[in-house]
C-alpha cells in the first residue's frame, strides 16, 4: 500500500494523470489507482478530520483531469459531429452497436447520461463526444460532467477506505511472495489483453464476412 508519504507528495498528481488519460480514451487502471489512494489515506489517518483534507484534494484532480479530458472529446464532437463519435466507437468491438446504444441512451436520459457514463466501461468516452454532436451547452455539459466524475472518484476513494484493512492485508501478502506473485498478476493481465484483441479481431472479421454475404447476389453460390 502507498505510504501517507507517497501519497501526500504523488498522490494528487497520479489521480490527475490517471483519470485525464482515461478520458482521452488511454487504458489505464484509474479506479485501482483511486482505491489505493483512497486506502492509503485512510490507513494513515488518525480521525475523519484529518482524512477528509486528503480526499477533497485528490477528489479535485480527479475532477480537474476528468474535465480537461472529456473538454476535447466534447469540442471533437461540436465540431466534427458523427466522424467523432465513429472514430471513438472503433474503439468497441462493435461500432454499429456502440453508436445506437449510445445514441438510445441519450435519447431517454439527455445530459444527465453523464451523471452514471463512469460508471459504464467505455460508456464515458462515447456519450462525451456524443453532447458535443448533440450542441449541448457548455455550461450545462461542464456541470454535468463535473458531477459524473465526482460520483465516480468518490466512489473509488469511498471503497478504499472502507476495505483499507483488507487491502492493506493483500499488500502484505503480494510483498512477502515476492516475483511469482507479479508474475502471475502480469500473466493474468497479458491474458486479458490477448482475450480482448483475439476477440476484437475475430468480431471485426465475422462482420466483414457478414457485409460481403450480404452484397452478393442470391443466386450466386
Amino acid at each position: 500500500m502507498l505510504s501517507h508519504e507517497l501519497i501526500a507528495q504523488y498522490g494528487a498528481l497520479a489521480v490527475f494523470l490517471n483519470v485525464l488519460g482515461a478520458s482521452l480514451g488511454l487504458p489505464l487502471p484509474v479506479m485501482p489507482t483511486l482505491v489505493a489512494v483512497g486506502a492509503g489515506s485512510a490507513a494513515a489517518a488518525h480521525d475523519l478530520s484529518s482524512v477528509l483534507p486528503q480526499y477533497a484534494l485528490m477528489l479535485g484532480a480527479a475532477i480537474g483531469g476528468g474535465l480537461l479530458g472529456d473538454l476535447v472529446w466534447f469540442q471533437g464532437g461540436r465540431r466534427y459531429g458523427g466522424r467523432t463519435l465513429h472514430a471513438v466507437c472503433t474503439l468497441s468491438p462493435s461500432r454499429d452497436r456502440c453508436i445506437s446504444k449510445t445514441e438510445g441512451f441519450f435519447e431517454r436520459w439527455g445530459v444527465r447520461l453523464l451523471f452514471v457514463a463512469r460508471f459504464v466501461p467505455g460508456l464515458a468516452l462515447v456519450a462525451v463526444p456524443l453532447c458535443g454532436a448533440m450542441a449541448v451547452r457548455l455550461r450545462t455539459f461542464i456541470w454535468h460532467d463535473c458531477a459524473g466524475v465526482a460520483l465516480w472518484a468518490s466512489a473509488g476513494l469511498v471503497v478504499g477506505a472502507a476495505f483499507a484493512a483488507q487491502i492493506k492485508a493483500m499488500v502484505r501478502l503480494a510483498s512477502r511472495l515476492g516475483w511469482p506473485a507479479l508474475a502471475i498478476s502480469a500473466a493474468a493481465v497479458a491474458a486479458c489483453v490477448l482475450y480482448r484483441y483475439c476477440r476484437r479481431t475475430v468480431l471485426a472479421k465475422a462482420r466483414e464476412q457478414a457485409v460481403i454475404v450480404a452484397g452478393q447476389p442470391a443466386g450466386g453460390q
